[in-house]
């Protein structure tokens, strides 16, 4: 049987060893650390640059919102630098519900349940119809890529700041936004890869996030890591959804004409802003 002497010992060295495991996230920055933002851009955009196009397969997006929530199947297409198809599945057939495109420079989208055909430019609101990230064409490509949605950051102009995140071992580049919050984006600094996204409000409270799990060489371009799972939290739209993709292609040469996309005949069409 132990003394009372040796289990105070115990549970003392064991005190002990738990704050020194929280103590030890505490991680340098590489010797040839960057300090400058525009230097930090500029090597998040040459990787981006190494991808042209990219097909996403058989991805599950779970959806959470309105009190609900939903599970459909999604093709993903981009090409750079601002060429997106979305393609939603009806969950439990290969029948596709929605298709949504734009080639940079004019959006379309069609509903086949209501037979809706709609178009107009590519917003961040009309790509939301079926893609609820709140993000540029543009900055869609980027961020399915690894890079950053600068045309997001580009809604502020204020000067940007990086530091260094011990805790994380990141790059942490943000800008102050016109509402008196922040943007802030987390960066690997093995890749240049942006992981999270946050956007304060000027209370400090999350109003958007995006994050990134599960990252892995890409079979045929073992230089480029992308995310298995990315989500996107939005609460001022109650939304919360989340895509697991299976199976990534890089550079597969998608043609232009897949991000083009007529009214169907008999198609109701709507015109949208």
């Amino acid at each position: 049987m132990k003394s009372p002497l040796r289990f105070r010992s115990l549970i003392t060295a064991l005190i002990f060893a738990g704050l020194a495991v929280g103590c030890a996230k505490n991680i340098a920055p590489p010797e040839d650390v960057i300090e400058d933002p525009e230097v930090l851009r500029a090597a998040i955009d040459t990787r981006l640059s190494q991808i042209q196009d990219a097909r996403f397969n058989e991805i599950v997006l779970d959806y959470f919102g309105d009190g609900q929530r939903v599970k459909v199947r999604q093709l993903i297409l981009v090409k750079q630098p601002d060429m997106l198809r979305v393609q939603t599945r009806i969950p439990g057939t290969d029948s596709i519900m929605s298709v949504l495109v734009t080639d940079g420079e004019t959006f379309a989208m069609h509903n086949r349940e209501s037979n809706e055909y709609f178009r107009g430019e590519p917003t961040p609101a009309n790509i939301s119809r079926l893609l609820p990230v709140d993000l540029s064409a543009t900055d869609v490509v980027r961020v399915m890529l690894g890079g950053a949605p600068w045309d997001r950051f580009a809604r502020s102009q204020a000067p940007a700041e990086l530091s260094w995140d011990s805790k994380t071992g990141r790059y942490l580049y943000q800008k102050a936004t016109p509402s008196g919050g922040a943007l802030k984006m987390q960066v690997r600094p093995s890749d240049y890869a942006v992981v999270e996204l946050i956007e304060t409000d000027k209370n400090g409270s999350m109003t958007y996030r995006y994050t990134s799990e599960d990252w892995k060489r890409v079979d045929g371009n073992h230089a480029i890591a992308l995310p298995e799972y990315r989500r996107f939290v939005w609460p001022a739209r109650d939304l919360d959804f989340s895509l697991d993709i299976r199976k990534t292609q890089l550079d597969p040469g998608l043609d232009d004409s897949l991000f083009q996309l007529a009214a169907p005949p008999g198609s109701t069409v709507i015109e949208v802003r």
